[in-house]
């Protein structure tokens, strides 16, 4: 459970899937009451706003940081979408639910997602809250982008047919590509749109590059993580360039394809995608947006140039938990100290290495 307080006193209190109480003021009794969504400027709307930027603080600040960069409004449509990412996601993923299982979750969410996209944004009471937040970030970008995200959205949401659809399957190279560019770079695309950053026009070599490297990043870090619950982390192509015929079902599958050197073989191309993003990144005029794009860089880079690159390892941003710690509970006043803090924060680079000099 958590609480978010908005301003004027009370909380929201939001159990992980369904059951969501509101009360804020002693005229608000039940979340289910209220009719989504929400308009900006009503105390409701705050609130489950705030109810989303809570569940991505309580999982670590890099989650919940990205939403402190942006303006009010990208931030907060950012917050909605990311919330519901990141939750449906983490239930996707899970080694308690079977292949069978992940799908019919997402037949299941396909009827509410597909009712979003067609216009009708109402969710019927007692609705988990990720579709209220997942409702409100549609409307938010009705109002506010006018379909500029749908596109990506679509994408996002097939990439995850296809991470449930590969459970048990050693995926071609171009499989996998395909995949994490649907997955990984529209992930990125989607937060340069709502965020509203001037990219110089080159937004769409910075979503590649970034979602690409931290695509593969993620899949060396939750390596074993991911195994566990099913997915493998490895092409067919790269096990031929690695010099190993294995199945999945070995009991040593893992050791065997981290001794054939397949840590230093993914840490190259990471590396080459991410010092692609910090050259690019000489061509944004906005010192604030360049210096959000190099301190990235460096946050990914690091488990690899500090020698943690291994299976079970995070990148994290560092003076997280400083910050984390000096913001206050109230998600509405920690959003606008916590986006002053960042054009402090970015000044800083989080590596040291003059191998990853911009």
């Amino acid at each position: 459970m958590f609480q978010v307080l908005p301003p004027g006193g009370g909380h929201v209190t939001c159990g992980r899937e369904s059951k969501v109480i509101v009360r804020v003021f002693p005229q608000i009794r039940m979340a289910s009451v209220l009719t989504l969504p929400l308009p900006r400027e009503s105390i409701h709307y705050e609130a489950v706003v705030n109810s989303a930027r809570a569940y991505l603080r309580r999982r670590d600040f890099l989650t919940y940081a990205t939403q402190l960069v942006p303006e009010p409004i990208g931030s907060e449509t950012w917050t909605l979408a990311w919330g519901y990412m990141r939750q449906f996601d983490d239930m996707l993923d899970s080694a308690a639910i079977n292949k069978t299982q992940a799908m019919n979750l997402l037949e299941d969410e396909r009827v509410v997602v597909d009712r979003f996209f067609s216009g009708d944004f109402t969710t019927p009471p007692r609705s988990p809250i990720r579709h209220k937040w997942l409702s409100q970030f549609f409307d938010n970008e009705r109002k506010f982008y006018d379909g500029e995200a749908l596109k990506v959205v679509k994408d996002l949401y097939e990439s995850a047919w296809g991470d449930v659809e590969r459970r048990g399957v050693i995926l071609s190279e171009r499989e996998m590509k395909d995949l994490l560019y649907k997955k990984a770079r529209s992930f990125f695309k989607l937060y340069f749109i709502l965020s509203d950053f001037d990219l110089g026009g080159y937004i769409d070599e910075f979503s590649y590059l970034f979602g690409m490297g931290l695509g593969m990043l993620d899949d060396i870090l939750d390596l074993a993580e991911d195994y566990s619950a099913g997915y493998v982390n490895i092409t067919r192509e790269e096990m031929e360039e690695l010099g190993v015929d294995l199945d999945p079902e070995d009991e040593d599958f893992l050791k065997r394809i981290i001794d054939a050197g397949y840590l230093t073989y993914k840490s190259k191309k990471i590396m080459s995608l991410l010092i692609s993003a910090r050259q690019l990144s000489r061509h944004v005029r906005s010192r604030y947006v360049r210096s959000f794009l190099l301190r990235l860089s460096e946050v990914f880079a690091g488990p690899i140039l500090e020698g943690r690159f291994i299976p079970g390892q995070k990148y994290f941003f560092r003076g997280g938990r400083l910050a984390n710690m000096l913001l206050p509970k109230n998600e509405s006043l920690a959003y606008k100290i916590g986006h002053r803090l960042m054009s402090i924060f970015l000044r800083y680079p989080q590596l040291s290495s003059f191998v990853f000099e911009p």
